[in-house]
């Protein structure tokens, strides 16, 4: 894999950019682990958004438990950088759906910001920023992997569904000091593909049948292509790579465990070609400008985060996705 410097060109004087080339971007690749870390402001301790006015969800109520990262718990940024949980989460608007169709819905949010893969299983990695969980987080005991195995065990009988997205965070080491570092991608995907697929048998051993929906990624670095022509060369390359590396290790996992693949990806346009020579902006580089953060002009910041209309995507393309493993409403 090429390994590649990526600079920020000077910015048309009608759109004051920062001076330094990728301090922003890089910045925010940095913190991809902490912060595609949908990160979750102080909550009570497991986060049930209940359905509904009044009584709140009923002992009949579809419980949807959501795992993961920042995604999973609706980070925005802040005006002038860093993040904050917000209530845009996917699962939110996954939830949100269901109601809308009529049916009773108990979210249990179990994601912790900065989560790779590997920390939803080992712990050993608080979340970012701090936010009040059901479980320690200390050590495989206390995991979110072990604490939702211990959920779904208490609560067999019900109807529920299981939501999870990870790997940006796992990706986020592959961009160090403005590089691209060779190899990371595609040793990335590898640990994605083994650590997911250890917390989906996990899961199948508790419940054969459960609806597990398995979110693929989008790539935000696409977000540097307007401003970068000299680079997208190496972005066409290095997203080629994080498509079979990464969401191709998500569809295996997924695919072997009986979960539904939730593809979010493909609902942003990720796989449309990437022309370095042509002058039309790619679909690709479009959606991420439209549903992330990545193509803002000063005050703001680049930032990975999904949009308010991002994660309303994820949400229906979730639904979308489970609809069918749900049955009908009750």
């Amino acid at each position: 894999m090429a390994r590649g410097l990526l600079r920020r060109p000077p910015a048309p004087s009608r759109r004051t950019r920062p001076a330094s080339p990728l301090h922003p971007v890089l910045t925010a690749a940095r913190r991809v682990r902490q912060r595609l870390s949908l990160r979750a402001a102080p909550a009570a301790l497991a986060v049930l958004v209940l359905a509904g006015c009044g009584g709140g969800p009923g002992p009949d109520a579809l419980q949807v438990v959501s795992l993961g990262d920042s995604l999973a718990v609706g980070v925005q940024p802040k005006l002038l950088g860093g993040g904050q949980e917000t209530s845009q989460g996917y699962p939110r608007r996954f939830a949100r759906a269901l109601r809308d169709e009529g049916r009773d819905v108990r979210l249990v949010e179990l994601g912790c910001g900065g989560a790779t893969s590997a920390s939803i299983l080992t712990g050993l990695r608080p979340c970012a920023p701090a936010r009040d969980t059901p479980y320690r987080n200390e050590d495989p005991t206390t995991s979110q992997a072990s604490y939702a195995e211990g959920l779904l065990s208490s609560t067999k009988g019900r109807r529920r569904v299981v939501l999870v997205d990870v790997g940006g965070n796992d990706v986020g080491s592959c961009f160090s000091g403005g590089r691209v570092v060779p190899g990371c991608i595609a040793r990335a995907g590898a640990g994605v593909r083994q650590n997911l697929g250890e917390l989906l048998s996990r899961l199948r051993e508790v419940d054969r049948t459960v609806p597990i929906g398995v979110l693929t990624l989008y790539d935000p670095l696409l977000g540097l292509w307007d401003d970068q022509p000299a680079a997208r060369p190496l972005l066409a390359r290095e997203h080629a790579t994080f498509l079979r590396s990464v969401n191709g290790a998500i569809a295996t996992a997924a695919r072997r465990h009986d979960a539904t693949l939730v593809d979010l990806a493909g609902a942003m346009d990720q796989s449309a070609p990437l022309d370095p020579a042509s002058s039309t902006r790619p679909r690709a580089v479009a959606a991420i400008c439209r549903y992330t953060w990545m193509c803002v002009s000063a005050p703001r910041t680049p930032d990975i985060h999904l949009r308010k209309d991002g994660y309303e995507l994820a949400g229906r393309t979730a639904l979308s996705a489970l609809r069918p493993r749900l049955g009908a409403p009750r």
